[in-house]
């Protein structure tokens, strides 16, 4: 079967969505289902198809064994570039040229009917993301990705609803989805509307290059006539663990710089992307100034998060993904909604960092917890010594993990844990981590980006509220976008609440920039 070299991250991936699955049922589902990604001349001809099926062919070769790419009414020319693109991500992808007894679940765009055992049609109109399991819907020709790049995760979503109907908790298809990523409503509220001409964004740093912000930076780079910076920022390269959700990434990119990556992706598009790989604080203090108009989020932490906000930015656009959902979030600071830290106070309490990591590698005594605080402190080192014993405690071979002994801790966390070097090893053993699906952390990203676009002043006619949340793992509701306000008086207060604080926020922008 060909499953990609990252496969044991796509499938600790897939467990946290299914929870009842077993593994053996996992792989054997994959083993006895043929995913069709399917296209006409009408999709194959507008920027919007051609964008709805780069980003569908990314996600299915994330995940699915074994696929079929048709060109239903011409040549075969794009069926072979799509076939590539899956190829250069999972070299081991089996293509399939007829169906025999398989599960057989289609996902087509145009106007042109497909019969399978399910079948999913993605399309897309400027800002409107359409996805519908009853007819075609087809796609315009316009220089706006984002309906188009939504549309494929939100058709995506649905193959996997339907591939994996046994394990869900209620299952279901979409029937019609009319998605707006211009005021991110559904069906009749969904707005719509050109991009102006010679649009310029201005200046927006992108906090975050990993999953959500691969995605973020993909819908920007298929964007035409529209101008802007973006200055990209992150300070860790790509691992292979990465390629299970980051759509920009293939297998030759393993081991690149995160910014690097997404620059290039940037780089034919007219938008002009600098790279500064490290933190954000180490950002502020490079660019020498403190005045940010407008900040994207795509950060993986509550503390990252929380920095951010703290450095005042004028607005700040967040988005995540965590079990259940995904979503985004509109922040000023001085007015009643909440601001970016207000989402992510504790509503109890909360562990130390020294005390999470500890509990990850199996260290548990005081005296153990106490070393792990100096570690993170002095950022030397782990050595060899620590390796062998973060091995032995965890049931893990040390040959896997002597590699990372130069690293400091939170690098060696970072190899050991987050990049899955423990749980290969250990066949399955160690902490559980959050790792959404692909189509989720996709998602996310698209949304990101089409809302910086979207808030760029005279694009939309009044700013949604401050969230926009979406479950992919069942049909999406009439309503996703919410508001919320600051917390009321108590003693757990956030800094969009402290006089200072609110002070130096007034002094930057004025005391009207809510």
């Amino acid at each position: 079967m060909g499953v990609a070299p990252f496969f044991d991250r796509a499938r600790q991936s897939v467990a946290q969505v299914l929870r009842d699955i077993h593994p053996d049922a996992f792989e054997r589902r994959l083993a006895e289902t043929v995913v069709t990604l399917a296209f006409d001349s009408q999709a194959a001809s507008t920027a919007e198809g051609l964008a709805s099926l780069d980003m569908a062919a990314r996600l299915i070769a994330r995940l699915y064994a074994r696929v079929r790419v048709r060109m239903l009414d011409g040549d075969d020319v794009l069926a072979d570039e799509l076939i590539a693109l899956m190829r250069n991500i999972n070299p081991n992808l089996e293509i399939v040229i007829e169906i025999g007894n398989e599960l057989h679940v289609a996902v087509v765009a145009g106007g042109t009917n497909l019969e399978a055992d399910a079948t999913v049609y993605m399309g897309s109109n400027r800002w409107i993301a359409r996805v519908s399991t009853v007819a075609p819907v087809g796609s315009v020709e316009s220089p706006n990705p984002f309906g188009a790049g939504a549309a494929a995760c939100i058709a995506m979503a649905n193959v996997f609803r339907a591939v994996f109907a046994s394990w869900i908790a209620k299952p279901g298809l979409d029937i019609e989805v009319t998605f707006s990523l211009l005021n991110f409503e559904m069906g009749a509220l969904a707005a719509n509307t050109d991009l102006p001409a010679g649009l310029d964004f201005g200046l927006v740093p992108l906090a975050g290059v990993g999953a959500i912000g691969n995605a973020f930076a993909w819908a920007m780079s298929r964007l035409r006539g529209v101008k802007g910076k973006i200055d990209l920022i992150d300070h860790e390269a790509v691992d292979l663990t990465n390629l299970q959700r980051y759509v920009l990434t293939a297998m030759t990119d393993v081991d690149a710089s995160k910014v690097a990556l997404a620059a290039s992706a940037l780089k034919d598009s007219g938008i002009d992307a600098r790279i500064f790989a490290m933190p954000w604080a180490g950002y502020v203090e490079q660019t020498g100034h403190y005045r940010f108009d407008r900040v994207a989020v795509a950060l993986d932490t509550v503390r990252d998060r929380i920095q951010v906000q703290g450095s005042l930015p004028r607005r700040v656009y967040n988005a995540w993904t965590q079990a259940g959902d995904l979503g985004i979030s509109r922040h000023g600071f001085d007015g009643n909604e909440a601001c970016l830290a207000c989402l992510y106070l504790p509503t109890g309490k909360r562990r130390n960092e020294d005390e999470i990591v500890a509990e990850e590698l199996g260290l548990g005594t005081q005296e153990q917890i106490l070393r792990v605080r100096a570690m993170l402190h002095l950022g030397t080192p782990v050595g060899e010594q620590f390796v062998r014993e973060i091995a032995a405690n965890v049931g893990t071979d040390a040959a896997t993990l002597l590699p990372f002994a130069d690293l400091p801790l939170r690098a060696f966390r970072q190899k050991a844990i987050c990049g899955d070097a423990i749980l290969r090893a250990a066949d399955g053993a160690g902490p559980e981590l959050e790792v959404p699906m692909a189509f989720q952390s996709a998602l996310a990203g698209v949304m990101l980006a089409a809302e910086i676009v979207a808030s760029t002043p005279n694009v939309r006619t009044a700013p949604p509220a401050t969230r926009s949340v979406v479950d992919l793992t069942r049909a999406l509701p009439n309503r996703i976008t919410f508001p919320t306000l600051k917390r009321g008086p108590g003693p757990l207060r956030c800094v969009c609440q402290d006089p200072d604080y609110v002070s130096v926020y007034r002094a930057k922008y004025g005391a009207e920039s809510v």
